[in-house]
């Protein structure tokens, strides 16, 4: 569900982004979210990954992680190894 999803972001994503452009996924990479494989979901829709920085939670006023599903949706989560993918157009990484 959740991976359907991210794949559903990155094709919208994919056809609003420009050139030149950037899509943020936080997530975390640990197991076993790091067995989404965020960057090839995004390879799948053309995206490639530009920068992968350390998530840091004071730089996002108000912002506060939730569950998304089952018994305890909209419940915290422990943000561990958690990350910020920035990706761009395929394009833009062969133009450099």
């Amino acid at each position: 569900m959740h991976k359907d999803l991210l794949r559903a972001f990155f094709t919208s994503a994919r056809e609003l982004l420009e050139e030149g452009g950037e899509v943020h996924v936080t997530h975390r990479d640990d197991s076993p979210y790091n067995k989404w494989k965020v960057e090839e979901l995004a390879r799948e829709k053309g995206l490639v990954l530009k920068e992968k920085v350390v998530f840091t939670k004071g730089d996002y006023p108000g912002y506060n992680n939730k569950r998304g599903s089952r018994v305890r949706a909209n419940r915290m989560f422990p943000l561990k190894d958690c990350f910020t993918f920035k990706f761009s157009l395929e394009m833009d990484m062969v133009a450099k």
